[in-house]
């Protein structure tokens, strides 16, 4: 669980550049390992935030954060038809 809190604090420092950067907010890392509320609360302004960095990132932590609860995420299921390159055409 040690290296879970290291792993955590680290992408909650770049969550806070990110959100210094694009939405003008701050928050605090420290806090933000310790408080499972504060770090929803801040996750969900990232994800507000609409950027696709910020949500990988959001992700990344929802998995680590050993204070969160674990989300159970849906893959997008494989497609079974296999794609048509060539219609009505050569090769």
């Amino acid at each position: 669980m040690h290296g879970n809190v290291e792993i955590v604090f680290s992408l909650a420092g770049r969550l806070h550049v990110l959100l210094r950067r694009e939405i003008n907010r701050i928050v605090d890392v420290e806090w933000f390992c310790a408080d499972a509320v504060y770090a929803g609360e801040v996750i969900r302004l990232a994800r507000n935030a609409r950027s696709d960095e910020m949500n990988k990132l959001a992700d990344r932590i929802e998995e680590v954060h050993p204070l969160l609860p674990r989300i159970e995420r849906q893959e997008t299921p494989a497609t079974t038809e296999p794609e048509v390159k060539y219609v009505k055409t050569l090769r």
